[in-house]
């Protein structure tokens, strides 16, 4: 269907006030208007969900060519020429979250195969070294049946539920019930339970943002800088974060381990770059918030993946 020619009102359609130009001067409503199309629709989306128009590039090419730069740029003022912060840390978390979803075998997604009567994950390409040979043949279809597993003893760490014992509350049910799965299949379990934390970090990562940036404020705590200042610079690292590890993900493994060493280098740089101080104490600083980070990181990614466990 055609769109009727476009015209411009005497008056605002939204206020009312007399508006012969392109915009209201009253509430700034166009006043050249016609049915919307779908390119309309998808512009709209892309735009408000993804920093797509704009400053990105030059922000991009600032943010990835020189670390820290960014964040001393937004806290000297200069502002209007960049992307902010939350919107590139969104635009990045969700192209990030957005090739997860689409690529698994990109992302090294888990796989699935059946163990018995149910489906275990696996990790992707489980013919590399380091993986047990339970799982390699797992990926090949010729895991072992009922029959030829060899019997274990059940584990029930906790004495309860059984006949003659008091009923198991639900941290003591949740207890036997990975026991069990464990003593059944432990290697299986265990690639389980891998694939779970490999899979959630990302979005651990996400939701610690700012726990991280509580982090930077008490490595730096005697530069009485305002947690929103850190905020800004955790915004910042954490939008090179998701875009180097959609990188990673997608390139050869040759690669991929030589970017992986250039992640803590980076970071390490935007520290010294974004707060100043001497190099020596800036590595001292970036192994004591790293270390700190992926203990943090560690208790939240098992913390989350047992209750993944606990639900399924």
């Amino acid at each position: 269907m055609p769109h009727p020619p476009a015209r411009a009102d005497l008056a605002c359609r939204n206020c009312g006030t007399q508006a012969p130009l392109k915009f209201c001067p009253e509430c700034g409503q166009e006043t050249t208007l016609h049915p919307p199309t779908l390119g309309e629709f998808l512009h709209e989306f892309v735009g408000h969900y993804v920093a797509l128009e704009g400053a990105l590039w030059r922000t991009l090419r600032l943010l990835l060519l020189k670390p820290g730069r960014l964040t001393r740029e937004y806290l000297a003022g200069r502002r209007k020429q960049y992307v902010l912060p939350l919107r590139l840390y969104l635009t990045a978390s969700f192209l990030f979250f957005l090739a997860l979803k689409l690529m698994p075998s990109a992302m090294n997604g888990p796989s699935t195969v059946n163990i018995g009567d149910r489906q275990v994950g696996v990790v992707a390409q489980p013919q590399a070294s380091g993986v047990p040979a339970t799982m390699a043949a797992a990926s090949t279809g010729s895991v072992p049946t009922a029959a030829h597993r060899p019997q274990v003893e059940v584990l029930h760490p906790i004495d309860c539920g059984a006949a003659g014992q008091a009923p198991c509350n639900r941290t003591q049910a949740f207890v036997n019930t990975v026991g069990a799965r464990f003593s059944e299949h432990p290697q299986e379990f265990v690639e389980h339970l891998r694939t779970h934390l490999i899979g959630i970090a990302p979005y651990v990562i996400f939701l610690l943002l700012p726990v991280f940036a509580g982090i930077m404020m008490l490595t730096y705590r005697n530069r009485h800088m305002t947690y929103g200042e850190h905020v800004v610079f955790s915004l910042h690292l954490h939008a090179f974060w998701f875009l180097a590890f959609l990188v990673i993900a997608l390139v050869p493994d040759s690669l991929a381990s030589l970017l992986q060493l250039a992640v803590p280098v980076y970071g390490t740089w935007a520290m010294h770059e974004a707060y100043g101080g001497r190099w020596s104490a800036t590595l001292a600083r970036a192994v004591f918030a790293s270390a700190l980070y992926v203990v943090v990181l560690a208790i939240a990614s098992m913390a989350l993946s047992l209750a993944l466990l606990a639900m399924g």
